[in-house]
């Protein structure tokens, strides 16, 4: 069981370097290729740091580990909207964060919800065999997808407001592209063994494979985001904190769908047995703490709780007792 756990923090290790240095080159990419602020955070970095969550995700659907694939992607989901708490109080009183955010944000974050709906559609209803490679609801979410890629771009393009550079560009393109490059293969290769290890972990603890996906492999998935985020905010680049969570998410159940592809032995959503209910447990908050977001964004409100804004300290509060629910229905001895 040991060299399980050695794998598995070996292989996290390995994803949140290289996520980091990802993110680092992929705003180098855009700073080169003069991409917009606004559209690196809310779809080009958006998928550079959600590419654990798509490795392990696909990874997990390919080894037969069909509930720690779609566990990851619904649980990075939750953790990366708390990631908006954890911004609140590294603002050191200097917030509430969400107040310093544009309302089109609104968009993605409901984009993101309407997504999870149509994941948590397929995984509710029977999925009879279609006789084609991958669920009517998987091309449901990939149209959902490109559709709301579209209409936030527009929404950002329409508030054409400048936003200050997340980066300068020192680095050269052609070193970006390389060390991009790299990063990203360390990222597919430690994926790999991060599920491997995760679905032996699931087995000899007696967490099911659910809570193994939804909590253990979406945060270190998501720790990408959240050293991006970091950055971010030290820059002041609230939006790109913002965009890039919401539009990771609506990239991570695209992912589903990816990983519907892979799964050889039908729909991915009817291969889930016991941990059916689990899924729906963990898409269902996951639209909760989201909501939850979304009025703090519209709220605009300026109170507080012990130093954070009251919407923040909701997130956390939401956070900490989904991550609850999930693990006590979720063990299994």
């Amino acid at each position: 069981m040991i060299i399980h756990w050695v794998t598995f923090l070996i292989a996290s290790a390995a994803i949140v370097v290289a996520g980091t240095k990802l993110a680092v080159y992929g705003e180098t990419i855009g700073a080169h290729t003069g991409i917009g602020q606004g559209w690196i955070g809310l779809i080009f970095l958006a998928v550079i740091t959600s590419i654990p969550e798509l490795t392990t995700t696909v990874t997990g659907a390919t080894i037969d580990a069909p509930n720690i694939s779609v566990g990851n992607a619904l649980g990075s989901n939750l953790f990366n909207v708390a990631i908006i708490a954890v911004m609140d109080i590294l603002l050191l009183g200097r917030g509430p964060f969400l107040r310093r955010v544009h309302t089109y944000h609104v968009a993605s974050g409901g984009m993101a919800i309407l997504l999870t709906v149509f994941a948590l559609l397929g995984i509710f209803l029977p999925q009879p065999g279609w006789g084609i490679p991958i669920s009517p609801v998987s091309i449901l979410i990939i149209v959902g997808y490109l559709f709301g890629v579209f209409i936030l771009y527009r929404a950002e393009q329409r508030l054409n407001e400048p936003e200050p550079a997340a980066t300068t560009a020192t680095i050269s393109l052609r070193h970006a592209v390389i060390g991009f490059s790299v990063c990203a293969a360390v990222i597919i290769t430690a994926g790999v063994f991060l599920i491997y290890a995760s679905k032996a972990i699931s087995i000899e603890t007696g967490l099911s494979a659910s809570v193994i996906g939804a909590i253990l492999v979406a945060i270190v998935t998501s720790l990408p985001e959240l050293s991006t985020s970091i950055g971010a905010l030290r820059i002041g680049a609230y939006d790109m904190i913002v965009g890039n969570l919401f539009g990771s998410n609506m990239f991570n159940i695209l992912t589903i769908a990816f990983a519907d592809i892979a799964f050889t032995k039908g729909p991915i959503y009817s291969a889930l047995g016991t941990g059916r209910n689990e899924q729906l447990l963990v898409g269902t908050l996951g639209i909760g703490i989201t909501t939850v977001a979304i009025i703090g964004i519209g709220a605009r409100s300026n109170r507080r709780v012990l130093g954070m804004g009251v919407d923040a300290a909701l997130l956390l509060v939401c956070y900490l007792a989904s991550a609850y629910l999930i693990i006590a229905h979720g063990i299994h001895l």
